[in-house]
């Protein structure tokens, strides 16, 4: 554990090596833990998204929902401690607990901007893949278009995409998202074995040009300046097949069949 404070954890807009060491370390042990009946504990992408936005909106002390796709055994506050708990043992405001929501066969993007319309301090992390987002059936549900920055909460959308996916489908990825309001941070976690710690420092950078785009539209709504919808920023992350959400529920569903 490193003995750091929220002074020294939060001093800066990028963490020090020494508190991305202790993010790798407590993502791995997330990973490698008992608990395979969530997606939060069995998913790399789901686990990374929840390490890093914790981290972010500890640092601003927003109140966060996690939000998946799927089922799950554990009961809603049942998750354990936040990461931020665990890496900051003299957090002034004690360890909190990880709170989910888990959608069965809803689609999660959607589910998420319901919850952050139904409450205007709520940060709603949701993680999903290109294929969930197209969906036919729940494709009009993924418009922000309904989320407005003066008086809804918000929702930080991680989407996975291949690490060796071409620039046309890039391309053609972001003009679907800003048809429905979003604008996307590309983040590479291909090189996450090799160096870790430059992959930790790549996301924690996203996220703070995340939050602090985020804190920007709502300014500008509170001072009446904006002049058309606003393009939420999303999350874009390159990384290996093996962290595609399909596949990671695919797996647990036959380890938890045999």
């Amino acid at each position: 554990m490193i003995d750091v404070t929220t002074w020294t954890a939060h001093a800066t807009r990028e963490p020090s090596d020494g508190f991305l060491a202790g993010m790798d370390s407590r993502w791995r042990e997330s990973l490698a833990g008992p608990d395979a009946s969530c997606v939060w504990y069995t998913s790399p992408l789901h686990a990374l998204a929840l390490a890093h936005a914790d981290r972010a909106t500890h640092r601003r002390r927003l109140r966060t929902v996690f939000v998946a796709h799927g089922h799950c055994e554990l009961e809603p506050q049942g998750h354990g401690f936040t990461p931020m708990s665990e890496l900051i043992p003299h957090d002034q405001y004690g360890p909190e607990t990880i709170t989910t929501e888990h959608t069965g066969g809803e689609s999660p993007l959607a589910h998420a901007l319901v919850t952050a319309m139904a409450d205007p301090n709520v940060a709603v992390v949701t993680v999903f893949t290109e294929e969930q987002f197209i969906d036919v059936d729940s494709y009009d549900a993924h418009s922000s278009s309904n989320l407005q920055p003066e008086r809804h909460g918000v929702v930080i959308p991680f989407l996975y995409a291949s690490a060796d996916e071409s620039d046309d489908d890039a391309f053609e990825r972001e003009d679907l998202l800003r048809a429905n309001g979003f604008a996307s941070y590309t983040v590479d976690m291909a090189t996450i074995e090799k160096d870790p710690i430059s992959a930790h420092r790549d996301m924690a950078v996203v996220l703070e040009d995340v939050f602090d785009e985020v804190s920007q539209l709502k300014a500008d709504a509170a001072a009446r300046i904006l002049t058309q919808d606003p393009l939420w920023p999303l999350i874009v992350v390159r990384a290996p097949s093996e962290w595609n959400p399909a596949v990671t529920a695919s797996a647990r569903r036959g380890a938890a069949a045999a």
